[in-house]
């Protein structure tokens, strides 16, 4: 079937501005519209999408819109939302054929904007939920416009038989969506912000602060850096950690919970976002807030990557999953690249079942993975392989020294420093910092030969479920670079030790939240962990 694809894409805009001194607070009025043409129907050739010259059923135009308060008052924001089809033959359509509407409108960040209707007219209000302070932009309104796919061309069809073989033409008669022109109609309205009930005669509430990042809650109640011992009163919140450059990264401060039960417990993993219980969420635990690398497209530079850095909140599954893994059991003989050994995270059965089964909850992760609306809280994070050798005459080197050299550029045999994506293991350090200040100082100075069951930071203490009594060895991210089987994990001592990866002990996941993910309730204790959104 051939379709003669033709698009008009128009972007017109007009800037009105309204200052009066018989006024009493100001406002201002901005329409734009986007003009959508779609093709017309009844030729047998489909060119390939190219340009935005051209709207089929199903295709998807990226349309964003955001709103930035440029000026010095403070403001309300809403958008008037307006839209028409007009036929070939210049006749109006309806904005639905049958029970399918023929331009979806993808409208995101529903917890920033409200939407209203107006009785009796074909147009609705979008209000921005949050006072618009200078300097400040709305999150993105909408994301797409799609045409439906499910929208029928309104044709005429005629058939004829030559030589016995029936043959029907079917050409359009312009009276439908085929040829013809849809228009989204924005008008954005803005007025000072304390006057934004009496000017638009709304009942509707703009709240005074957009929630802030979950990030700054938690580091609003970070100990002071003055808080150099745990003590009983200061033990339940973050603690500042600076560090110096490593081979990977430069000198930077990360705020990290530690002691035995830290106010660091939060629902995840859920069922139902909007009922968060310990029947609809796992609990897992927050390990703390870190600048954390990721690769983004480069909006100046098109078709290019860039690095950015984010402020985020690390977390690890409440206690291990159900049931013991091998990290790998790749050897030289079987390993694409008989250099390399069954050590590398790279393609290791736990990276694959980490970031495949588990990720996806699919496979043997079924009934034990991360769900939908979980995957889309997290992002991609670059997490570092950096090792050491094994040597049984001296310790691995205290935990800021463990630090520095997961962060080294030590890996065997030329294999990749870091690795970016979602899913992951602890490092050492994660274990061993929860032991800083005054916790134990023999976990702290040496984790080769500490002893947790004493003096238990919580990583170590909850590494299995309540009900178990015993406790686990944990794999870590970490590989030994002199051996192509062997990686670092925590004992179930507590202390810093070696295997071979095709030996199955235990594992618990680690991720990164997105940046922009908002604690909404609770004080993270056990018996009121977090809430996020």
């Amino acid at each position: 079937m051939k379709k003669n694809k033709s698009l008009i894409f128009l972007l017109l805009i007009a800037v009105i501005g309204v200052v009066g001194v018989t006024i009493a607070y100001f406002s201002s009025t901005t329409t734009f519209e986007n003009e959508f043409q779609t093709s017309e129907y009844g030729t047998t050739y489909i060119e390939k999408f190219t340009s935005p010259d051209n709207w089929l059923p199903g295709d998807e135009t990226e349309k964003t819109l955001e709103v930035r308060n440029s000026g010095s008052v403070d403001e309300a924001v809403r958008v008037k939302v307006e839209e028409s089809w007009v036929s070939k033959r210049d006749t109006s359509l309806p904005l639905k054929q049958g029970d399918n509407v023929a331009a979806l409108i993808n409208f995101i960040n529903d917890d920033d904007w409200t939407k209203v209707t107006v009785d009796g007219e074909d147009y609705y209000y979008y209000y921005y939920n949050y006072k618009l302070a200078s300097g400040e932009t709305t999150s993105k309104l909408l994301d797409k416009v799609t045409f439906n796919p499910l929208i029928n061309a309104s044709t005429t069809c005629s058939d004829t038989v030559v030589d016995g073989v029936l043959k029907r033409t079917c050409n359009s008669d312009g009276g439908g969506y085929d040829g013809a022109t849809y228009t989204l109609k924005f008008t954005i309205e803005t007025v000072q912000y304390n006057k934004y009930s009496e000017a638009w005669n709304t009942n509707i509430i703009i709240k005074e602060e957009r929630p802030h990042p979950g990030t700054l809650t938690l580091l609003e109640k970070t100990n002071p850096v003055s808080v150099t011992n745990y003590t009983d009163g200061d033990i339940h919140e973050m603690y500042t950690f600076e560090h110096g450059a490593t081979a990977q990264t430069p000198a930077q401060t990360d705020y990290r919970y530690i002691g035995n039960d830290p106010y660091n417990y939060v629902y995840f993993n859920c069922d139902d976002l909007d009922n968060q219980t310990s029947e609809t969420c796992e609990v897992w635990r927050i390990i703390g807030v870190f600048d954390v690398e990721r690769e983004v497209d480069d909006e100046d530079n098109p078709g290019e990557r860039k690095t950015i850095t984010e402020t985020r909140m690390k977390l690890v599954s409440g206690y291990a999953l159900a049931t013991t893994r091998m990290w790998d059991n790749r050897d030289s003989e079987t390993y694409i690249g008989s250099s390399l050994g069954k050590n590398d995270w790279n393609g290791s059965l736990m990276q694959m079942f980490l970031t495949e089964d588990y990720y996806n909850s699919v496979g043997e992760a079924e009934n034990n993975g991360l769900k939908s609306s979980t995957r889309d809280i997290i992002d991609n994070a670059v997490f570092y392989l950096g090792g050491r050798a094994y040597d049984s005459t001296t310790h691995y080197g205290s935990t800021e020294e463990v630090y520095a050299w997961e962060r080294s550029r030590n890996v065997y045999n030329g294999r990749p420093i870091n690795w970016e994506g979602k899913v992951a293991l602890m490092y050492a350090s994660d274990v061993y910092m929860t032991y800083a200040i005054g916790v134990s100082d023999a976990c702290y100075t040496n984790p080769d030969v500490c002893s947790g069951n004493s003096n238990a930071g919580w990583i170590y203490k909850s590494n299995v479920k309540e009900e178990e009594s015993s406790k686990l060895n944990l794999w870590l991210l970490s590989s030994d670079i002199n051996n192509t089987s062997f990686i670092f994990l925590v004992d179930k001592y507590g202390r810093l030790k070696q295997n071979n990866g095709k030996n199955s002990i235990g594992a618990r996941p680690v991720l990164y939240l997105s940046a922009d993910v908002k604690i909404i309730d609770g004080d993270g204790s056990s018996v009121n962990p977090y809430k996020l959104k």
